[in-house]
């Protein structure tokens, strides 16, 4: 490998990680707008979201990799979080970790609940 594609290799790892790292900061803010009842900051870290999912995506399989990663975080918050935009790519596991997730209290587990039982019915949607 020469050293200008392993630096931009690097690069790229590093951007991925930067925006690993900003999908569970605004997977927390979501959740913490939503228990403070703030529909306006959660729409907003809810786009937020969205669009590093998007940028993620496009990445191709190694931004993907690292999103199913998140799947595995210790904070059910983020976990939750990636498990829900991911679970069309790891089903399985996505629904491991969202009924792990279903077991916390208030309306972290209750959201996630109903992710499970929406994905087990059919009704799941973009």
């Amino acid at each position: 490998m020469t050293d200008s594609l392993r630096t931009e290799n690097s690069l790229a790892e590093a951007r991925l990680q930067k925006l690993l790292l900003r999908f569970a900061l605004a997977a927390q803010a979501h959740h913490a707008a939503i228990e403070a009842l703030d529909a306006e900051r959660a729409e907003a870290q809810a786009k937020i979201l969205a669009g590093l999912h998007e940028t993620l995506v496009n990445y191709g399989e190694p931004g993907l990799m690292k999103l199913r990663e998140l799947v595995d975080s210790c904070d059910p918050v983020i976990a939750g979080m990636a498990a829900v935009y991911t679970i069309r790519l790891d089903s399985e596991h996505c629904l491991a970790t969202l009924c792990r997730v279903a077991k916390e209290p208030g309306l972290l587990g209750f959201r996630a609940g109903i992710a499970v039982k929406r994905w087990e019915s059919g009704e799941w949607n973009d």
